[in-house]
């Protein structure tokens, strides 16, 4: 499995924080055939402290370089 490296800037400001991880992307395990897919994996308590609660459902978006990641809005 790929190893993980994350890191968290400090805010300097009193302004909402942003926070950057940084992770190294994995693959998902194919029972030994060649060309395994990519995978992510995200977790840890701060997901929580976002409002990513476990069942809660998501919405991921594409673009060239980038996957922005928001929780669905309630219906």
């Amino acid at each position: 499995m790929a190893k993980r490296d994350c890191s968290v800037k400090t805010p300097t400001t009193k302004e909402e924080a942003v926070k950057t991880r940084q992770y190294t992307v994995g693959y998902a395990p194919n029972r030994g055939k060649p060309n395994p897919s990519p995978q992510l994996t995200l977790s840890g308590k701060w997901l929580n402290e976002l409002g990513f609660e476990v069942g809660s459902h998501y919405t991921l978006t594409r673009q060239a370089g980038q996957l922005t990641t928001r929780l669905a809005e309630r219906e």
